[in-house]
C-alpha cells in the first residue's frame, strides 16, 4: 500500500510541476485590456517560480526577475469600484496548483513607473478554501478559490489615496511545501487611482522581502497530509477596505470586505469585527503570534 501512494504522489507531482504559469495580462471588470506586458512589468523568469529562501531575501521578490523598473510599462487609470485583476500568461487555463491567493498594493511616491517597490505594501484581497466538507484529498486540487481560475483580483477600495500604485497580484502553490518547496507565481500591474478619498494606506505595512519567512507555517503547509482546514494567513491581514474570499476549512465561500470607519479616515483602532461571523478561522492566539512574527520581520527588513 505504501508503494502505491508513493506512485500515486510522484505522478501527482509530476502533473502539477507541468502546470506553470505568470500574469502577464489586465482585467479590468473582467475584460482584458490592452496587449500582453503593457500593463504588467514583463519579467525574465518566464513561467518558473520562486522559493522560499529567493523569496524571503531577494528584491526580484517584489515584481520578479528583473522587475524592478516600470519604465516600459504603461499605467492604466482606474476609479473605486472597479475590479483590477492580473491574467495568467501564456494562454494557461487556469490555476491548477493549490494554495492561497492574495494581491498587495504599494503606493508610489511618484511615479510608479519609476517605482521599484522597496516601500511599504499593504494586502487588499486574501483567498483561501471555498469547498465546502473538505477532505484531506481535496487541498491536493479544488478545495481552493483560487482552482482553475485564470486571474486574480481585488476591487479598488474607496479608502485609499489617489495616486500611482504597483499592484502585486500572487499564487502559492503548496504541493511541494511539504519538503520546503512552495512555489512563488507573482507578477506586478501599474495603475494609477482617480476618485478615491483616503488620505494615507491603511493597515498592516510590510516590505517585500520580508512578507514571508522560511519557517511560515502558512507556506510549509502540507497538502498530502490529513488536514482539513488551513488556518493560516500568508503574510498581513488584509487592510480595511479589503477583502476576504472563502475561509480556513471552506465552510463559507462568499467574499467578505474588512470594514472601515470613513468618517475618521479609517483608523485601525475604531475598526470593530462584524457581527456575523467571518470566513477567517484563525483563533486569537495563532494571529497575534502570526501579527508578531510578521512584525518583528518587518522591523529586521527596515534596520
Amino acid at each position: 500500500m505504501r508503494v502505491n501512494e508513493i506512485a500515486f504522489g510522484a505522478a501527482a507531482l509530476a502533473r502539477l510541476a507541468a502546470a506553470h504559469y505568470t500574469f502577464n495580462g489586465l482585467l479590468i471588470n473582467d475584460e482584458l485590456v490592452g496587449r500582453d506586458w503593457q500593463y504588467i512589468r514583463q519579467h525574465d523568469r518566464g513561467y518558473m517560480p520562486t522559493f522560499r529562501e529567493e523569496a524571503a531575501t531577494s528584491d526580484d521578490f517584489r515584481c520578479n526577475q528583473n522587475g524592478g523598473s516600470g519604465v516600459n510599462t504603461d499605467v492604466y487609470t482606474v476609479r473605486p469600484g472597479d475590479k483590477v485583476g492580473l491574467r495568467q500568461a501564456f494562454g494557461a487555463g487556469g490555476i491548477r496548483h493549490p494554495g492561497p491567493a492574495q494581491v498587495y498594493l504599494s503606493l508610489a511616491p511618484g511615479s510608479v513607473k519609476q517605482y521599484d517597490g522597496s516601500g511599504d505594501w499593504i494586502k487588499i484581497s486574501q483567498e483561501l478554501a471555498c469547498k465546502p466538507n473538505i477532505v484531506p484529498a481535496d487541498f491536493q486540487t479544488d478545495a481552493w478559490c483560487a482552482w482553475d481560475e485564470d486571474n486574480v483580483s481585488f476591487v479598488v477600495p474607496e479608502n485609499i489615496p489617489e495616486g500611482e500604485y504597483l499592484v502585486r497580484g500572487e499564487h502559492i502553490a503548496l504541493h511541494g511545501a511539504h519538503d520546503g518547496k512552495a512555489e512563488f507565481y507573482y507578477a506586478c500591474a501599474q495603475i494609477k487611482v482617480e476618485g478615491s478619498t483616503g488620505s494615507e494606506l491603511l493597515g498592516e505595512k510590510v516590505l517585500i522581502p520580508g512578507v514571508y519567512g522560511v519557517d511560515d507555517d502558512a507556506i510549509n503547509f502540507s497538502v498530502w497530509g490529513r488536514s482539513t482546514s488551513y488556518p493560516f494567513v500568508p503574510g498581513p491581514d488584509v487592510a480595511p477596505g479589503g477583502t476576504i474570499r472563502g475561509s480556513a476549512d471552506g465552510s463559507s465561500a462568499e467574499t467578505v470586505t474588512i470594514p472601515f470607519d470613513s468618517s475618521s479616515g479609517g483608523s485601525e483602532e475604531e475598526i470593530s469585527p462584524p457581527e456575523t461571523e467571518t470566513p477567517v478561522c484563525l483563533t486569537p492566539p495563532v494571529r497575534r503570534q502570526n501579527r508578531k512574527l510578521r512584525k518583528a520581520r518587518s522591523m529586521r527588513f527596515r534596520n
